[in-house]
């Protein structure tokens, strides 16, 4: 089977044969939902698992879950890959962190709006809110250029969220940049931050002049009057000691230590340029500009006859003038430190009044003419990144537009359009599924990284209204991190009676159920990235607690949704780095399901101390990620899309063409993923199985590894354990693990015979079934232990 990106021709334009995969036409995903049945909750399914075999079995095979690692261009790559998958798969659970949460919010959205305009079991007066009966009116498709950012509902509009990034022009060309707007009051480090990513090759811009600007303006104006002094005396200083101290003063010193000086002067200077250049290439040569006119003025005086020195006098000479250059250059560059360590003093030792970081996501900024000097786009009425993103979720679920918009909330995600918010038995629902993710229709979890706290969280928080301990929120604190909507929605929740910690003279509010919190605050949440986006404020029990990016704890959640017995794969969507072009045989990577020994992950460190740093900080955050996704039954579901040089990062500024070619390679890995683990006898597989039949053999092996340990564990320590069902007598103290209260304490174990029951029955799965260990598991062997809840 030819994957169906490879047959565009190879040399067109990436944004045409982004266009021509026809991935914007509903059509193409409405085939995947023929069957009521793939409308069912997993719960649902489960129950009819014996009584209804063909169809829980075909449920089965059209349902997957999904994780989606965080990273810069995981927005331009994702999409996709994603409606690659729909066109045979419906998202039951999907799972992202960072940047990876913008992904799987508008693919969880995505999901809820193709099946909100999939005719199924919707009941007259049972719609969800914002659906009708009839489904609104879909966006048409956008021509090219064109200004308007709404998209369709479900996966036709995140195919058009691809194409609204391409196709811009002039200033709109980049879109992507212009969704990150600093705040007011820190948007000259923000400008710097951008002048960091111009480049001649795609904006035109010089790199260095770019940052000469953004430096200049980002101090007051006597610093600015000081540093151009601080230049003037340090480009013309050379050749003021020259003209003060001529070489004829020098006639009388002796030639060995004229020859001492020259060579340590020349020696200092040397390395000092060697070491400029080596750090900044070409531009390490801008300190030498002082020699210039110090070299004009020795060459002016050296052809002047009334100019007589002794060749000493010439070496003491250069020698002064090149000792005094360096001074000048150290004394300049410590001079420049203070000046703009004094300017960003402020900033640095109260970053928690500006969020700890410079976008705030929701506070539009129109950048100003010296901006736009430094590399800033110019306004095209592109909105703040977490407006856009809160409407374009709301696009793609398909709710009413208007001003009295709802933002979807996770609660529309577990219901799913088929069942009312407000409709009878739907509080009951809701419950369930906030207990059990199994009864939810779309499952979306998002990581958070709680920085007060020091531990991840798993969006949505567990929690009912009822629970004093639930969250809190300032509306002043969110004010510009979020949609104003957003928030109005949020305070619906009621106030809680408590000052906030920041504005003594402001309520806080309750954070509502988890079925009522919006989707753009968990995305928002969780792609807080550190120093750019800034961190959102909650509240607990009157303490705050400071949210950042998901990526600090676990930047690729593969172990979302994973199971001992998984009822399908859980796919992975993964970036990559390669440090070179990317050849087109190797732009999506994905490991075989086979009992290979997968090749340990490998980059160079690199030579400075910076590389050798993050690398460390890489590793620390991501390592149990990387060997996770190297286990069986993991590594054969993840496709790693590959970034070349210039590709991604932190730069915000890539060209139309390059994120056109990006989406590509995501659109890639969806095919990929999708022949793998759904057509039948690839891979190997014998006629009418596929690897999805593969992957649970694996995973079935790899189980009864784990039951034959469990088994021989209770076979072998009982007499430790079963005896405390009937000699231990449960404290108070223990009286929270129970439900029901008897106020009878301590109490034997109520549960003896049941329990002693389970051991005889291991034991018996030691003695007989699981006796000895199977031939043909794989040859690693993962650790399963007991973690605690994100």
């Amino acid at each position: 089977m030819k994957l169906e990106a490879e047959t565009v021709a190879a040399d067109a334009d990436p944004r045409t044969r982004v266009r021509e995969l026809g991935l914007d036409d509903p059509a193409r995903y409405t085939g995947t939902l023929d069957a009521e049945s793939l409308r069912w909750t997993p719960a649902e399914a489960e129950n009819r698992a014996h009584s209804d075999h063909v169809r829980y079995t075909e449920y089965a095979g059209r349902s997957c879950d999904l994780t989606m690692r965080g990273g810069t261009t995981s927005g331009v790559i994702y999409p996709l890959a994603v409606c690659s998958l729909a066109e045979h798969y419906v998202f039951r659970s999907i799972g992202g962190a960072s940047a990876g949460a913008i992904a799987a919010a508008a693919t969880a959205a995505a999901e809820y709006g193709r099946l909100a305009e999939t005719p199924g079991r919707t009941e007259p007066g049972t719609e969800a809110p914002g659906q009708t009966e009839q489904p609104p009116e879909p966006a048409a498709p956008r021509r090219s250029g064109e200004a308007d950012d709404s998209v369709r509902p479900g996966f036709a509009g995140l195919a058009q969220l691809v194409d609204w990034l391409v196709s811009g022009t002039g200033d709109g060309r980049w879109r992507l940049a212009q969704l990150f707007q600093p705040s007011e009051n820190l948007h000259r480090v923000y400008r710097l931050a951008t002048a960091l990513m111009q480049k001649p090759a795609t904006t035109g811009r010089n790199t260095y002049l770019a940052v000469l600007a953004a430096l200049l303006m980002a101090v007051t104006a006597p610093a600015r009057a000081a540093l151009v002094v601080l230049f003037a005396v340090w480009f013309a200083g050379p050749l003021g000691v020259h003209l003060a101290l001529p070489p004829q003063r020098w006639n009388e010193v002796p030639w060995p230590i004229a020859v001492i000086l020259a060579a340590l002067a020349l020696t200092a200077a040397g390395w000092v340029t060697r070491l400029a250049v080596s750090r900044l290439r070409r531009a390490g040569l801008a300190p030498a500009l002082p020699l210039l006119p110090w070299l004009a003025g020795l060459l002016i005086w050296a052809g002047s006859a009334a100019t007589a020195g002794t060749v000493p006098a010439w070496l003491v000479a250069v020698s002064a003038g090149l000792f005094s250059w360096l001074l000048l250059t150290f004394a300049a560059l410590a001079a420049y430190a203070a000046i703009y360590g004094k300017a960003c003093w402020p900033v640095l030792a109260d970053a928690e009044r500006f969020g700890f970081g410079l976008v705030p996501g929701a506070a539009p900024y129109v950048p100003s003419r010296v901006d736009r000097l430094a590399g800033m786009p110019a306004s095209t009425g592109v909105p703040p990144l977490a407006v856009w993103l809160a409407d374009r979720i709301d696009d793609l679920a398909g709710t009413a537009p208007g001003p009295d918009r709802r933002a979807l909330t996770f609660g529309d995600l577990w219901l799913g359009p088929d069942v009312a918010r407000d409709g009878e038995n739907a509080g009951e629902r809701l419950r369930r599924a906030a207990a059990d993710s199994a009864e939810r229709v779309i499952n979306l979890a998002l990581m958070t990284t709680d920085l007060s706290g020091g531990r991840p969280y798993r969006l949505p928080f567990e929690g009912t209204e009822e629970d004093d301990s639930r969250w809190q929120f300032c509306h002043r604190c969110l004010d510009g991190v979020l949609p104003a909507r957003v928030v109005t929605q949020l305070c619906e929740a009621g106030t809680a009676a408590t000052p906030c910690p920041r504005h003594p003279d402001t309520t806080l509010h309750w954070m509502p159920g988890p079925w009522d919190v919006p989707v753009i605050l968990g995305a928002r949440m969780s792609l807080s990235l550190p120093g750019l986006i800034q961190a959102v404020p909650l509240c607990r029990k009157g303490k705050l607690h400071w949210f950042s990016d998901g990526g600090i704890t676990s930047n690729f959640p593969i172990h979302f949704f994973d199971t001992l017995l998984p009822r399908w794969p859980t796919f992975g969507l993964n970036l990559d780095r390669l440090d070179s072009d990317v050849p087109p045989e190797q732009e999506v990577h994905i490991a075989p399901q086979d009992s290979t020994v997968v090749a340990e992950p490998w980059s160079p460190t690199g030579a400075g101390i910076a590389a050798f740093g993050s690398r460390i900080i890489g590793t620390f955050l991501g390592w149990r990620d990387t060997m996770q996704s190297a286990l069986p039954g993991f590594r054969g579901r993840i496709a790693s899309v590959r970034q070349g040089l210039g590709e991604g990062g932190t730069n915000l500024f890539m060209t139309p063409e390059s994120i056109a070619r990006l989406a590509l390679r995501g659109h890639k890995a969806g095919e990929t993923l999708k022949q793998r683990f759904s057509v039948a006898g690839t891979g190997g597989e014998s006629p009418g199985l596929t690897q999805t039949d593969r992957y649970r053999w694996i995973r079935m092996r790899i189980a009864i590894r784990e039951f034959r340990e469990l088994a021989r564990q209770a076979q072998f320590r009982s007499p430790l354990y079963q005896d405390r069902t009937s000699t231990y007598l449960i404290p108070r103290e223990l009286s929270g693990w129970f439900a029901e209260d008897d106020g009878v304490w301590p109490k034997r174990e109520p549960y003896e015979e049941q329990i002693n029951e389970a051991f005889t029955g291991l034991g018996d799965l030691a003695n007989v079934q699981l006796a000895q260990p199977f031939d043909g598991t794989s040859p690693v062997n993962p650790v399963f232990r007991l973690t605690p809840p994100e």
